[in-house]
């Protein structure tokens, strides 16, 4: 009778770690399909037109026509290349998490890809201080200013990073502006 009973609960417990092994391998294909499509949907995504900020831009340091030329043409060739580059970040952060959700994940693959990552977001700071040296030698001294304004004021609105802190409460540089 014990035998019996040791056999039924041993049963139950392959059957319970059989559809929790299921569950999870469903769980994880699933995710895997959600990160692929939104980033393909990210791919996709049409971008803002160049006119849209140049119009910002021209109102924002009031700009001249030949200004405006000049700002459209700097907008379509960084728009062009920064998107490429987020694109690319996108797959690799992509990459780094299902790699780091491996069950032996690879250290020296993931120092490979943030390292690569790295390299990526330096090329989109240099691109991005280029463009804005390249705007800023069309610009006047008055519009010079505002068009660093311009720029602090992004920065700080994209580059503030919020961790969490103990307490669940947020504590820094955020709460301070």
């Amino acid at each position: 009778m014990a035998r019996k009973n040791t056999y039924r609960i041993l049963i139950w417990v392959v059957v319970i770690l059989a559809a929790t092994n299921l569950s999870m391998g469903i769980s994880f294909w699933y995710h895997k399909q959600q990160d692929q499509k939104a980033a393909e949907e990210q791919q996709q995504q049409v971008e803002m037109p160049s006119e849209q900020r140049t119009r910002f831009f021209r109102e924002q340091l009031n700009l001249q026509p030949e200004q405006v030329n000049s700002f459209r043409e700097l907008n379509r060739n960084y728009n062009r290349s920064a998107r490429r580059i987020s694109d690319q970040l996108t797959l690799l952060r992509i990459e780094m998490v299902e790699e780091m959700g491996k069950a032996e994940a690879d250290t020296t693959e993931l120092h490979a890809i943030s390292s690569e990552i790295g390299a990526m977001h330096k090329t989109l700071k240099n691109l991005t201080a280029d463009y804005y040296l390249d705007m800023k030698a069309v610009c006047n001294a008055d519009q010079q200013e505002k068009l660093k304004e311009v720029f602090l004021s992004m920065t700080k609105s994209k580059e503030d990073v919020s961790l969490p802190q103990r307490g669940g409460r947020r504590h820094g540089r955020q709460n301070r502006e």
